[in-house]
């Protein structure tokens, strides 16, 4: 049986505003690009090295590849007090070339949102946040066990991102962590349980992952997969 094609839908009415990107002061482009790319998944990655043991939340941060698996993230220029140095994960990446990181759950919202502000090198997140590590198993960084998920990784690549200060940091995870309950055995993950949360927009607006829906993708059939004479 056939399918019939789908007729194709106008788009609805809207007006649309343009702007000039490169136009825009640093204020701005922030405003504009985190505001609309929503919602970004939070990594509070832990470092150790020159700069001591570190840890800060990133929501510029994803998954790169697979095979081998890689996450990235990036790191922002320091400001205010420290408006020029560099952050002290990245002094401990560029030193130690590893890193974990952790996927930051709704419960432990608070002990991420304590790590976020730029300390004096001399103060510990970690204990600011009152969390407790336990000791990695590939890297010499050792891991947060409050979190759910954590990934100890080891630095593939790093990249400056336009002249702005910003550093793209590649890390391939050598070895994962997870809490009993996220996965089974086949790796199906129970979202219930991994209860992660992603950063929306300024000042400080979250959103967590109970609303969601599936939507599996079309199948196609025989025919529509055999080439046409036209392409043979």
């Amino acid at each position: 049986m056939s399918r019939t094609a789908a007729m194709p839908q106008s788009p609805p009415s809207h007006a649309f505003h343009g702007l000039d990107c490169r136009a825009l002061n640093p204020s701005q482009q922030a405003k504009l690009i985190t505001s609309a790319i929503v919602p970004r998944p939070i990594a509070l990655i832990c470092t150790k090295g020159p700069a001591g043991l570190n840890a800060a939340p990133f929501s510029f941060f994803n998954i790169a590849s697979i095979n081998p698996m890689m996450v990235m993230f990036s790191i922002a220029p320091t400001q205010y007090q420290r408006a020029g140095e560099p952050k002290d994960t990245l002094v401990n990446i560029e030193a130690s070339r590893e890193f974990v990181a952790h996927l930051v759950d709704y419960e432990n919202r608070e002990g991420m949102n304590a790590c976020g502000p730029e300390y004096p090198a001399d103060v510990s997140e970690l204990e600011v946040a009152q969390f407790t590590l336990e000791p990695s198993v590939k890297v010499q960084t050792p891991r947060i066990v409050n979190f759910p998920i954590q990934f100890e990784c080891v630095l593939s690549q790093m990249h400056d991102l336009g002249g702005s200060g910003h550093r793209l940091v590649v890390g391939e995870v050598v070895y994962a962590h997870y809490r009993e309950g996220v996965f089974n055995e086949q790796l199906h993950v129970n979202l219930g349980a991994l209860d992660t949360i992603g950063r929306l927009s300024s000042p400080g607006t979250y959103a967590r992952i109970t609303d969601r829906f599936q939507m599996l993708p079309p199948t196609l059939s025989a025919a529509e997969l055999k080439p046409s004479a036209m392409n043979s």
